[in-house]
């Protein structure tokens, strides 16, 4: 038995497929004591990076358009996804002098795919940091409701050295297969961020589109999508395949009730070296809030 078929062995398994249960919506948050002392404006990105594949997308070929999208948008945070330890290392060891990293860890044995926080660490300081599992279990390894794989979400609490204003960045990879698991996951990541009452920004490859049940899980528990919230936006796919006409939006950026103002959403989709750097587009969004 190899070493990652040893791991998924160990990990917490959910009931079968065909018993797993949609949760109920999220309710709303309770704004009701909120209080604006600061007010910030930032730019946050979302990238899934695509895992470490061979051939004509090697990793290799792609890592300085990667890094090059990376240091063209100058998020003040970002999420990336499908950041298997190829990905998480190097990139770490790139940015060292521009951005922190926050839930280096991969979803089995802390070698596979994750969803790392970068930050700007000339600007913010790391508060706080977790890493938990979509399920019913997300203390401990494990997978979730019909889900076809371990998946997990990531948050990392930053305050501005300057100012001190403070938020908190989450960052996720839902499941591919299971309808289920995606909209459990949402709701799992809405109470969450509801919970810790700060300004909270949820960056991810959502795995399904605009309207489909976990999306609107999200919006239910008052979080915004700044695709359709920013005043400059953009009505365009983030998931390109490759040109294997799978072309949707999956990728998004959401803000939740200390949103003030989403001046800008982009997708990125510059091409390096005669290729695009991922077969998803990095998206962008800046936007100001309070805490």
């Amino acid at each position: 038995m190899n070493q990652r078929s040893h791991w998924l062995s160990r990990l917490v398994k959910q009931p079968s497929r065909k018993k797993a249960a949609y949760l109920d919506p999220p309710a709303p948050p309770d704004i009701s004591a909120r209080t604006d002392k600061l007010t910030q404006e930032i730019t946050v990105m979302s990238y899934n990076l695509l895992c470490a594949t061979g051939g004509e997308h090697a990793l290799s070929r792609r890592f300085d358009g990667v890094l090059q999208t990376i240091r063209s948008a100058a998020p003040d945070s970002f999420g990336v996804q499908e950041a298997h330890e190829l990905w998480r290392y190097p990139l770490k060891r790139a940015l060292k002098d521009e951005y922190g990293i926050a839930c280096n860890f991969g979803r089995i044995c802390g070698a596979n795919e994750g969803t790392p926080i970068f930050y700007r660490k000339d600007r913010y300081t790391l508060r706080k940091q977790g890493v938990f599992w979509l399920s019913d279990h997300p203390r401990i390894a494990s997978f979730g409701w019909d889900a076809s794989l371990p998946r997990i979400a990531g948050y990392a609490v930053l305050r501005d050295k300057r100012t001190g204003f403070t938020y908190v960045h989450f960052n996720t990879h839902f499941d591919h297969r299971g309808f289920v698991a995606m909209a459990n996951s949402a709701r799992l990541i809405a109470d969450r961020i509801n919970a810790m009452g700060l300004p909270a920004v949820l960056t991810g490859d959502l795995n399904d589109e605009p309207g489909s049940r976990p999306i609107e899980y999200l919006l239910a528990a008052g979080l915004r999508d700044l695709r359709t919230a920013a005043a400059v936006t953009e009505e365009t796919e983030t998931f390109h395949g490759y040109d294997k006409n799978e072309n949707k939006i999956i990728d998004y950026i959401f803000a939740n009730y200390f949103l003030r103002e989403a001046a800008q959403y982009n997708v990125i989709r510059d091409m390096y070296s005669g290729q695009y750097p991922s077969d998803h587009f990095a998206v962008t969004a800046r936007l100001t809030m309070a805490n």
